[in-house]
């Protein structure tokens, strides 16, 4: 963890880097000849769109300076978030086929034990692991005639797959740190949050209205995302089960299409000590990194390039930010770094594609 904070504190010093290749970054310019990457024990997964004349994806590991960019495995991945084991050895992704099937694959992230999880003919994904790394969750589609998707646990020991839901459209589960988990259920046009234990066992009803729950790291609270009255998107926070409900944002995008309801606030993440919520707003038709306390109070613009910043992740230091930005015109959208107060934003890829989803590898 010290060499994992050395590095980036390096990294962000220092001050964006020059790729020579869409693949890796070796030449470094002359201010930087002296730092020495060899040690650097920091690793990032993500997902890059590197296919030429093609909108599929693929499923990327690199240095945390970017370098030594490498392709985990050649199956295409959906463009949907990888779920990485809570070890860091392993990564869980949804893989899109040829015959239109979704497809839920695991793999060490050196490539190796690639292994089929499950498949469904409309929809498999939306993944969670264990504390433990010992069982995953993940929807499933009911049949190929519904977009109503069930909940999967799947033992990794054993191999064997038990079904937690029967009815509604339930999806987005996550673990609590005590295992116990949250998801969204839809019935008709009505999303509501239930808690069940790990069998599927005591499902309860705890935040009516609302959707996308994640567990605070102590797993005492956990914000979540509710429409108000004008159809933005907001973020709010309620105790684990579902009292003391506390709206946290309000503001919502003026720029929007004529019919569809005005953007707000989504994709909360929690800092590793629970004090702070990074999170994203939609700010005249583009999204910008925000951070608060969890409280809602003190809330700071991180990004402001007016383009696409998003798809933040908090280091397990709580230290840096991960994100996605498309603020170089010349490139679709790259990895960038920052430190959680904004400052320092930092490139680490730079392909003319697309470079999403970092997520940071701890050991």
């Amino acid at each position: 963890m010290v060499k994992q904070i050395i590095k980036l504190s390096l990294l962000l010093i220092i001050g964006p880097l020059i790729f020579t290749t869409c693949e890796d970054k070796e030449d470094l310019n002359h201010e930087q000849e002296d730092i020495d990457f060899s040690q650097n024990n920091i690793k990032i997964v993500f997902i890059s769109r590197r296919i030429a004349n093609s909108a599929k994806c693929n499923l990327f590991i690199m240095n945390g300076d970017g370098s030594e960019q490498e392709k985990i495995t050649d199956l295409t991945v959906r463009f949907e978030k990888p779920a990485l084991s809570h070890s860091g050895k392993i990564v869980l992704f949804v893989h899109y086929t040829e015959d239109y099937f979704y497809e839920l694959y695991s793999i060490n992230l050196d490539g190796t034990n690639l292994t089929l999880i499950d498949r469904a003919k409309r929809y498999c994904g939306s993944v969670d692991w264990s504390i433990d790394d010992t069982k995953i969750v993940y929807s499933k589609s009911k049949n190929d005639s519904t977009d109503d998707k069930d909940l999967i646990l799947f033992d990794i020991a054993t191999n064997k797959k038990y079904t937690l839901t029967t009815s509604g459209n339930n999806f987005s589960a996550r673990f609590s740190p005590e295992n116990k988990i949250a998801f969204s259920r839809q019935k008709n046009s009505t999303f509501n949050i239930y808690s069940m234990s790990i069998n599927g066992n005591n499902k309860k009803l705890i935040i009516s209205n609302a959707r996308n729950p994640v567990w605070s790291p102590d797993g005492n609270k956990i914000a979540y995302q509710a429409s108000i009255e004008n159809r933005s998107s907001q973020i709010f926070t309620a105790n684990s089960d579902g009292s003391n409900q506390k709206q946290l944002t309000s503001t919502y995008s003026s720029r929007i299409w004529p019919g569809w309801p005005p953007k707000g606030n989504n994709d909360p993440h929690w800092t590793p000590d629970g004090e702070k919520i990074v999170y994203v707003t939609w700010e005249d038709g583009d999204p910008e990194i925000h951070i608060m306390n969890s409280d809602g109070s003190s809330k700071l613009k991180l990004t402001n390039t007016e383009k696409r910043d998003e798809y933040p992740t908090v280091t397990s230091d709580g230290k840096f930010i991960l994100f996605s930005s498309n603020r170089n015109m010349e490139m679709d959208a790259e990895v960038y770094v920052m430190h959680i107060d904004g400052k320092n934003q930092s490139p680490i890829t730079n392909c003319y594609r697309e470079d999403i989803f970092p997520i940071e590898v701890f050991e």
